[in-house]
């Protein structure tokens, strides 16, 4: 997924994946502009796309996708 398809989501859906993203990053203490920071914000769009409209929903589902992604691509 790439950001290259934020476009085909709304105003309203931008500003709640870039919100969630924020937040995301900031709890994890993961820079947004980091590679890590850029794997989110492509997924949280991605879900977007796939229909996690709401911000308390999207947040829940990246969370668990990305705690899966870390267990199965350990970093330093």
């Amino acid at each position: 997924m790439s950001l290259l398809n934020l476009p085909s989501l709304n105003d309203d859906d931008i500003d709640t994946v870039t919100t969630v993203v924020r937040k995301w990053c900031s709890e994890n203490h993961m820079p947004i502009d980091g590679e890590r920071g850029r794997n989110t914000m492509s997924e949280a769009v991605r879900l977007a796309m796939a229909g996690e409209k709401s911000a308390p929903m999207l947040a829940e589902a990246l969370s668990r996708h990305m705690r899966l992604d870390q267990f199965k691509n350990p970093r330093d």
